[in-house]
């Protein structure tokens, strides 16, 4: 059973947060490939939707799909693995809303912390994560094929 949020005033605009559907594949895709140098796969997506530890939401506006989140709910951890907003909506909220959501659903069910990685270079995701809270707990070198990876996690 997935937590249903109300719909989240966005700047004026109503955005709904709700699973993810398979024929919205193709414009999580586009979203995907327009916002990561290495993106995911357009099958890794689509694996998703069937993974049962796999918490896959979308921000919906009255022109379509707006950011997207994949988190995996597993012994008490919520690992976001992938989270992306369309250039045009970015900075209006949608990436903590789509956080909130999948805390607001998780928690209850035993989850206390929530956990990701981050691009070292990618300094608007670190500022962005560290204003939500998040607090920088270890590196993975090489990670990345041109970065490392700074590993964040934040107490819920």
């Amino acid at each position: 059973m997935h937590y249903m949020q109300p719909d989240v005033d966005i700047h004026g605009g109503k955005c709904i947060l709700r699973p993810a559907r398979a024929e919205e594949m193709a414009a999580v895709y586009a979203i995907e490939v327009d916002s990561f140098r290495s993106p995911w796969s357009y099958a890794s997506f689509v694996n998703e939707l069937s993974t049962s530890f796999s918490r896959f939401i979308v921000a919906e506006l009255p022109g379509g799909i707006a950011g997207y989140a994949v988190a995996w709910h597993v012994t008490g951890e919520i690992q976001l693995n992938h989270i992306a907003v369309k250039k045009e909506y970015r900075r209006r909220g949608i990436a903590r809303a789509l956080i909130d959501h999948i805390v607001a659903e998780l928690r209850p069910q035993g989850a206390g912390v929530i956990l990701l990685e981050v691009a070292s270079k990618n300094a608007a995701a670190l500022n962005f994560y560290r204003a939500l809270g998040f607090a920088e707990n270890g590196t993975r070198r090489n990670y990345y094929p041109d970065d490392d990876a700074i590993l964040m996690e934040k107490r819920i």
